[in-house]
This record gives C-alpha cells, structure tokens and sequence, in this order.
C-alpha cells in the first residue's frame, strides 16, 4: 500500500489538469481567433502597431496549440473514460461521447492544419495559405460545441458563463470585420452577418435544451458503466456497476486508508422544493477502486433557480470496512462538494467528491485526505 497514495494523487491530479486545460485552451483559441480578424482588419494605434497584432496573434495560436496537446494527452492519460490515441486523430471512433468528443478531435485535427500551413507559408504560397486558414472560423465554434457536449462543467454557472463570453467575444469581432469594409462583395457579407446573428442563438437554444438538461450524460453517448446505474443483488441489497477507476479493477481494503480516490456511482432523489421553497437532496452511493463503502448524503436547504440547494445543513455518512464516519458539508459548489467527516475514534477524513448527474444516476469521483 506504500505505493498507492502517490499514483493515486496522480491520477487525481490528471483529472483536473485535464479539465483546467481544456478551458484555456478555449479561452486561449477564442484569443487568436479575435486578434486574426483583428489582424484582417488591419486595425492598429499610436502605441499598437499592426506587427504586434500579428506576433501576438501568432504566439497566442501557438500556445492554444500547447494547451490543446496538453488536453489530449491528460484525457488519455486519466483513463476514467474509454478513451484512446486513435480518438485523438480520427473523429467520431471513440466509444464514449462519439459525437461531441469527435467534434473535439475535428477542432484539434483543423488546428494541426492551421500551424503546419502557417509554418510553410511560404512555400505553399498565400492563395493556399488564406484557403486552408478559413478553417479557423470553422475550428473555433467546433470546440465550442465540444466543450459544451462533453465537459464535465458545462452546467456550472462559471463554465457556461465563459462559453458565453468567447461566444460573444466572437459575434462582435466578427461584425467588426463585415463593417469595416461593407461595399466589398455586400451580398456575401450579408450572408454572413445572419449567420452570425442565428449562429448564438442555434448554439445556446441547443446548450438549454441539451447539455444543460438532466439525462445528458446518458442521451450524449456515455457507457452504460460509467453511468452508475444500480442493480440488484443476490442477496436482495443493492450493488453497483462501478466500471474501473483510473487505477485499476475495484478491490476491497479493510479499512478506509487515507489518502485515497476511487469512483463513486448510485443514486440521486430531489423530489423538489416544498411549499415554502425548502429543497432536501439525497445521495446513496457506492465507492470502488482502492477502497470501498456506501456513501449516504442529505443536503437540504433553500432551492434555487438553476437547480440544486442554497446549503441550510446537511448530513454525511460514509461506511466502509468496519469503520462508519460521519459529518457534514463544507463546500458547495454546483456539483463540486467537500465535506468534513469523523470516525468513532476521532480520526478526521476530508473527501473532495466531483459529480456527475444523471437524471436520477449520480457517478463521479471522490477523493480522501487526513483533515
């Protein structure tokens, strides 16, 4: 057991560099997007000439590119979803999220296009160059949709916030750029301004009646294993179809040894709110992977407009190999939640968990550290 709580730090440190530079990344090609019809207009001031535009536009790209590479190489790496080097290259093979996760391929794909073409410049000449580099406009919402249909925070407020920023960041550069020179080519640029008006409307209309909508994770592509669908037993319990964690098959350990991660899947009830707006959340779940136990947890509190609690109280339990902790939540936040548990002994135990929901299925993963 000497071994595990490092490579079991790593993996949980994999998934969150994951998820943080999958948004760079998109804040990060947003950027180049807007400094390239920047440089198209070639706008520039006293104290900002239009070569810095341009090597700005230039390093940004290259970077979102790094970012991009990083991404790819931690979803692979984390090994929670079903995903391989194939699924990075060619789109739509993945057996997880075919369509949205090869939405991200495509991006990536457009993107080697964009740096290889850029690089060569000047012996594929400029007509080639200007060809191949209207992709960006394509490259650009492509990730979007991507970031919107397989990330795991798409129904964060702050996630959805950001998408809408870059999206609108987009809009307004683009009818910057159809302004600036109207009398050039009028019918095309009118075609293109309806675009850019329908387009956001398309891509947020589809955001709240798709990923933003409970049963997303099922209806997107999501194997049945990582769903955390309850089956059950021989013995009249209840059992879980855990799937394999990042670390390997689920086994069970004597006791609840700390640090730990593991997966977490079960069930999720929010009947609603009552008469007086009061919301009572309850998860019973099941830990696997290097440790095991049930997890049953009560939030209850006011409801709140987007979904969820404004915390009141709430009561956590977490039983597994003969030891029962118990205590409540600290942290709340969207389906982030931190709670602060004690053992009959005195022995404290902090678990980070990180949500998946599911309609009435909540999967994900849950670490633990001595308090």
């Amino acid at each position: 057991m000497s071994g595990h709580p490092v490579a079991l730090l790593d993996a949980q440190t994999i998934w969150y560099v994951t998820r943080a530079t999958g948004v760079v990344a998109l804040v990060l090609l947003t950027t180049s997007v807007v400094l390239g019809i920047t440089e198209a207009v070639r706008w520039a001031g006293e104290r900002w000439p239009r070569f810095v535009t341009a090597g700005l536009h230039k390093n940004v790209s290259l970077l979102a590119t790094a970012f991009l590479v990083a991404h790819i190489v931690t979803s692979v790496a984390d090994g929670f979803a079903p995903i391989g080097w194939l699924d990075t290259v060619v789109p739509f093979h993945s057996p997880y999220r075919p369509l949205w996760l090869g939405l991200g391929t495509v991006a990536f794909d457009l993107t080697l296009a964009l740096v290889a073409t850029s690089l060569l410049r000047r012996r594929i000449g400029p007509r080639v160059w200007r060809v191949v580099h209207w992709f960006a406009y394509a490259c650009w919402p492509v990730a979007l949709v991507h970031g919107l249909g397989t990330g795991t925070d798409t129904k964060t407020t702050w996630f959805f916030a950001l998408e809408i920023a870059c999206l609108a960041a987009v809009v307004v550069a683009v009818w910057w750029r159809l302004a600036s020179d109207w009398s050039r080519a009028p019918q095309r640029r009118a075609i293109a301004a309806v675009l850019s008006v329908l387009a956001p409307f398309l891509i947020v209309g589809w955001a709240y009646a798709g990923p933003l909508q409970p049963g997303w994770a099922r209806r997107a592509g999501t194997p049945a294993a990582l769903l955390g669908s309850a089956v059950a037993s021989d013995s009249g319990g209840t059992t879980t179809d855990a799937g394999t964690s990042a670390d390997g098959p689920a086994t069970t350990a004597g006791t609840l040894t700390s640090p730990f991660d593991a997966t977490l899947t079960g069930t999720i009830d929010e009947p609603g709110p009552d008469r007086r707006g009061n919301e009572t959340i309850t998860i019973d779940a099941q830990l696997a992977g290097n440790v095991t136990g049930a997890l049953h947890m009560v939030l209850q509190g006011r409801a709140i407009d987007d979904g969820g609690v404004s915390l009141e109280t709430s009561d956590v339990t977490l039983d597994g190999g003969g030891t029962t902790y118990s205590g409540s939540v600290t942290g709340l936040r969207g389906a982030l939640i931190d709670a602060q548990l004690t053992d009959p002994s005195g022995h404290d135990l902090a678990l980070e968990l990180d949500l998946v929901i599911d309609g009435g299925q909540v999967s994900g993963r849950v670490h633990g550290s001595p308090a």
